[in-house]
């Protein structure tokens, strides 16, 4: 039968094994810097990195990971995976089921076939959403490379090196922003980026709402061909910046693949509203499973304790759940002996480095992202 190969390229894994170590190096110095790339967490960011890529070049994390993800995903219709062929499956070597259809950047091809572009627009919003938020387990690599739709308009997705996790208290968050946003409740928002602690406690929790507001009520009720999503993005880093706010690396692969889904949805239906498309799911999510119904029933299946917690507050008072914005324990950083503390060196060089260093960085970014 035809199946599709994926074969891991000769001396790979040594080739990562140096630019990593660029990286580490250049994270180092720049975060020493302190200041605005002190913020920015670069040395976290590349340990991610470093951490994500080494599952990537494990092809047989790669099909647990396609199948982990088929699971999940069995009941929903319109969105498939391909099936593993596990007895020729090792760490170099993938087989699976070949898939037959088109790229789904093939516009043209996809209007010939008679496919229903504005229909296959939101089955990529929401099959994404049903990931992220009700699975908290991701494609975390959707490019337009990496999806297909057949005959009958099933998406396939393929590739799935970068996976996404995040736990069910990130989840909650996330939900309440998300539906926060679309109902215009930047209060509640703002509250969440408090309780999450992705700001700082000094910081005034109406003034961050405020701010909020000012970016997103010119969005709102817009389809994205309308919107300045540069102008937008500048905006948000203004105030992640204004109040203090520190990267947080466990959330850059849902970042980054919330904003691939938004470019093929939008390149299928330039008219799109993400935010229209996502609230009836976010919204019913949030009710079945913060409800009395859901809250009762997710005690049960727990402990008796949780059934005496404030329902209010049974989101929040979980301990065996990390605090800070659902953040896991963050991995170990490499030691790395800054050039200013070696011996017979002096400190004259030491901001001359910024400008290599960040184009070293800004390398690895436009690597990891494209």
């Amino acid at each position: 039968k035809d199946v599709a190969i994926k074969v891991l390229r000769p001396g790979i894994r040594e080739q990562f094994a140096r630019d990593i170590e660029t990286y580490e190096w250049a994270a180092a110095h720049l975060e020493a810097l302190g200041g605005e790339a002190a913020r920015l967490r670069p040395q976290l960011v590349i340990a991610n990195l470093k951490r994500w890529t080494l599952r990537e070049l494990d092809l047989r994390r790669e099909a647990a990971s396609a199948s982990e993800l088929k699971d999940a995903m069995v009941a929903v219709e319109g969105y498939t995976i391909p099936t593993i062929d596990w007895d020729r499956t090792s760490g170099r070597v993938l087989t699976l089921e070949w898939v037959d259809g088109v790229k789904i950047s093939d516009i043209d091809a996809l209007k010939a076939a008679g496919h229903d572009l504005n229909k296959l627009a939101e089955k990529l919003v929401l099959t994404f959403l049903r990931q992220a938020i009700s699975e908290g387990f991701f494609h975390a690599d959707m490019h337009q490379g990496n999806l297909f739709v057949r005959a009958d308009g099933t998406i396939v997705a393929i590739d799935f090196g970068i996976m996404g996790r995040i736990n069910r208290q990130a989840r909650f968050w996330l939900a309440e922003i998300l539906y926060g946003l679309t109902t215009g409740n930047y209060k509640r928002v703002a509250e969440i980026h408090f309780e999450a602690q992705y700001v700082p406690s000094y910081h005034n929790v109406d003034e961050f709402a405020t701010a909020l507001r000012a970016v997103g009520e010119p969005t709102r009720g817009k389809p994205v061909s309308e919107l300045s999503v540069g102008q937008m993005l500048d905006s948000l880093f203004a105030i992640t910046r204004d109040f203090d706010m520190q990267t947080q690396p466990h959330l850059l692969l849902l970042q980054k693949t919330m904003v691939m889904v938004e470019g093929i949805a939008t390149s299928l239906n330039p008219s799109i509203n993400m935010w229209n498309v996502a609230a009836p799911y976010v919204g019913d999510w949030i009710r079945g499973e913060l409800g009395p119904e859901a809250m009762l029933a997710d005690g049960l299946r727990k402990q008796a304790e949780t059934l005496r917690m404030i329902p209010d507050l049974i989101r929040r008072l979980d301990e065996q759940l990390p605090r800070k914005g659902g953040a896991p324990e963050p991995p170990p950083l490499p030691p790395v002996q800054l050039i200013w503390e070696r011996k017979g060196q002096s400190n004259t060089g030491r901001y001359l480095l910024v400008a290599a260093l960040a184009g070293a960085l800004g390398a690895a970014g436009m690597w990891f992202w494209g």
